[in-house]
């Protein structure tokens, strides 16, 4: 009996090969891709849920501070400093004078008149003493004259502020507050907060007060937010300025993909949905793509001075960075059926070469199987 080699079906090899060998491809793709997809949707909506609570945080801060003022506001030696003010004849002559010697020289003006030494003075100053948030606290009449300050002010008639103006009202009176920015008499970075101080009968305003009080405490919770080691919150206003960063302000830091934040803006108020978190995906200066999520503030609604914005980003490396790990795994096991499909296709192209009876064999057979006398037979 003869012998023969093991032969390959090449055309069967390569039908199998090219109808599988993509579709495992295409296949791990696809997996891959909406693995990456549905981890970038999970981190982007915990890194919003992160800056919804900063966002609350910094509204319940603030509204406690409001609170703050306006109960103190209510202190009795506030409030007679604010009506005996309010008593005293107005002359504009007089207080233009005094406001203009209070600002080349208040170091003495401010001792000569005494107002420095009043019981209303001695009790802001023990104030901001022994809290320092509270960097200045003053109280005007309601003409705008000075007349209780917790230090030396840089001016002595405030009517001619916008703050005061906002706060008076008209004379009806109402709550003022400021955005962050740098305060002249205070030196810090800080926001204010003007409160009317009504009189005795609560129904007339008898002056204002005003509290410059030092931002930092309101941002510690933001600067202290962490998701990774990349994370970071910035309270930022809409047109994507910063009001404040782990980094420290710098006027006229914008956020990174703050374009993009204004467009997406514009087109949730074309189409009149309501205010919510927003996420997109921008690359910072370096080059690095970070994911952003930014929730509004709901302290525009009482103080539209305050259109406030919490983004909490991070790095998009790191929030992927668990998924990539799978990786090795998920391309071993591409790597294994990639195997596992080629074996099966060479054995099968090989079933398909390999005859399934020796043709030499198969003749001896057919000259075995005729009967004596029949070549006899088949002659003429």
């Amino acid at each position: 009996m003869a012998t023969y080699l093991t032969r390959l079906n090449s055309r069967v090899l390569t039908s199998i090969l090219l109808v599988a060998l993509p579709v495992l491809v295409i296949g791990g793709a696809i997996v891959i891709g909406i693995g990456q997809g549905r981890l970038w949707e999970s981190q982007s909506l915990q890194l919003a849920r992160l800056a919804e609570y900063a966002a609350s945080a910094t509204d319940a801060y603030f509204y406690r501070r409001i609170l703050d003022a306006a109960m103190l506001g209510r202190v009795p030696e506030i409030r007679q400093a604010a009506m005996a003010g309010s008593k005293q004849p107005y002359d504009a002559r007089q207080i233009g004078e005094l406001d203009k010697e209070w600002q080349s020289q208040g170091a003495v003006t401010a001792p000569r008149t005494g107002l420095l030494a009043t019981p209303a003075s001695q009790f802001l100053a023990d104030l901001i003493k022994h809290d320092s948030i509270y960097r200045e606290v003053l109280v005007t009449d309601r003409h705008g004259r000075l007349v209780a300050a917790s230090n030396l002010t840089s001016d002595y008639y405030q009517a001619d502020e916008a703050w005061w103006t906002d706060a008076y009202d008209s004379g009806r009176g109402r709550v003022s507050v400021s955005d962050v920015r740098f305060d002249e008499s205070a030196h810090v970075y800080a926001f204010e907060i003007a409160v009317p101080v009504h009189g005795e009968a609560d129904k007339e305003v008898a002056g204002i007060m005003k509290i410059v009080a030092d931002s930092r405490e309101m941002l510690t919770a933001i600067a202290g937010l962490e998701l990774g080691m990349t994370t970071e919150a910035t309270l930022v206003r809409p047109d994507g300025s910063i009001v404040f960063s782990r980094q420290g302000y710098v006027e006229g830091n914008r956020l990174f993909g703050a374009e993009l934040l204004r467009q997406r803006l514009e087109d949730r108020a074309n189409r009149k949905e309501p205010a919510g978190t927003i996420r997109y995906e921008a690359g910072t200066a370096d080059g690095t793509r970070r994911v952003v999520a930014v929730a509004p503030s709901q302290l525009s609604q009482s103080y539209p001075e305050l259109s406030w914005m919490m983004a909490v980003s991070a790095d998009r490396d790191e929030l992927l960075a668990p998924f990539r790990s799978l990786l090795w795994y998920l391309g071993l096991v591409f790597a294994l059926t990639g195997i596992a499909v080629l074996a099966i296709a060479l054995w099968l192209s090989m079933r398909l070469a390999t005859p399934t009876i020796d043709p030499e064999y198969a003749m001896h057979l057919v000259e075995h199987a005729r009967t004596p006398g029949q070549e006899d037979a088949e002659l003429p």
